[in-house]
C-alpha cells in the first residue's frame, strides 16, 4: 500500500511552497475570470433567476458559506475520491501512472461531483463546473491537496463580489 501511495504522486503539502503559491494565484485569477465571463457575458441570459438572485443577494454570510462548501468539496472529491482513484491506478499500473491517467482521474472525480449538471446543461456546466473543478484537481495533482483547498476556498473571496456586481 505504501508503494501505491508513493506511485500515486499525490501529496497533502506542496514540495515547493513558492511555486505552489504562484500556481494557486494564477488558478484563482483564471477561474474567477472564466466564471465572470461565462456568467456576466456569455451565458447571462441563460442563467436561472434563482441563480442570479443568489449571487446578487447579500455577500455575507453567502461568501463564507461558499468558502466552507468549497472546503467540503475538496475533502470529498479531491482528497477522498481522487486519492482513491489515484491509488487504484498506481496499484494497477504497478508503477507511476502516466499523465493522461491523472487527467482521467481528475475528470472522473469532478464528473462524480457535477455530472448531473453537465448532463442537464452540457455547454454551460462543462465550462462552469467540470473545467473549474478540473483546475482544483490539477492543483492537487501537481502541488498538493492544500494548494487545491486554498485555491478553491479563497476563490470565492474574489469571485462572489465580482458576480454580485456583474450580475446586477
Amino acid at each position: 500500500m505504501l508503494i501505491a501511495v508513493s506511485r500515486s504522486r499525490l501529496r497533502l503539502l506542496p514540495a515547493d511552497w513558492k511555486t505552489a503559491a504562484i500556481a494557486v494565484a494564477i488558478s484563482i485569477a483564471g477561474v474567477t475570470a472564466l466564471i465572470v465571463l461565462l456568467d456576466c457575458a456569455v451565458f447571462r441570459n441563460h442563467l436561472p433567476p434563482s441563480y442570479v438572485a443568489f449571487y446578487t443577494g447579500p455577500l455575507m454570510p453567502r461568501t463564507l458559506v461558499l468558502c466552507l462548501l468549497a472546503i467540503a468539496e475538496e475533502i470529498r472529491f479531491r482528497l477522498l475520491l481522487m486519492t482513491v482513484l489515484a491509488l487504484a491506478a498506481a496499484a494497477l499500473w504497478r508503477r507511476t501512472p502516466p499523465p493522461w491517467c491523472f487527467l482521467l482521474i481528475i475528470i472522473t472525480a469532478q464528473f462524480a461531483n457535477v455530472g448531473a449538471s453537465v448532463l442537464q446543461d452540457p455547454t454551460y456546466a462543462t465550462f462552469r463546473y467540470l473545467a473549474v473543478g478540473g483546475v482544483w484537481g490539477w492543483l492537487y495533482w501537481r502541488y498538493g491537496w492544500v494548494s487545491a483547498l486554498i485555491g478553491h476556498a479563497t476563490t470565492h473571496l474574489l469571485l462572489d463580489p465580482l458576480l454580485f456586481l456583474g450580475l446586477r
